[in-house]
């Protein structure tokens, strides 16, 4: 049996707590699979957008002012915090976008995100509930 997107993204919520969606987007803005929780309201496609726009211009801001590798990206808010990453998943560059609400801890969603993405790279996911 295959492991799901739905099952690791599950996982890492009951984890974290307080997750609105998760999205794992190709680098050009297309989705590839998103987990929103609850009653948060979100077009995947919108949301995959935004987090590849934000990603591309956090590349050219880490390259060509701070000369330097991106890492990840974080946008926090008095509602809660967007976190993303960089990774790849089946030989394509991708992003990993979390958002949560409330007061998240920052230092576990980057632990687990950053691990998240580290697993993506070798991962062969079924997109199957």
């Amino acid at each position: 049996m295959s492991q799901t997107f739905e099952a690791i993204f599950k996982n890492l919520d009951a984890k974290l707590k307080n997750v609105r969606a998760l999205n794992l987007t190709t680098a050009d803005g297309f989705p590839l699979y998103s987990y929103i929780n609850g009653s948060f309201k979100i077009e995947e496609d919108k949301l995959s957008a935004v987090t590849s726009s934000l990603t591309a211009l956090s590349h050219a801001a880490a390259r060509q002012i701070m000369n330097d590798d991106y890492e990840s990206t974080c946008i926090e808010t008095s509602m809660g915090m967007m976190f993303m990453v960089q990774t790849r998943y089946q030989d394509q560059d991708c992003i990993l976008s979390l958002i949560s609400y409330g007061q998240p801890n920052l230092g576990q969603i980057r632990y687990y995100l950053l691990r998240l993405a580290k697993y993506l790279t070798t991962a062969k996911l079924s997109a199957e509930k």
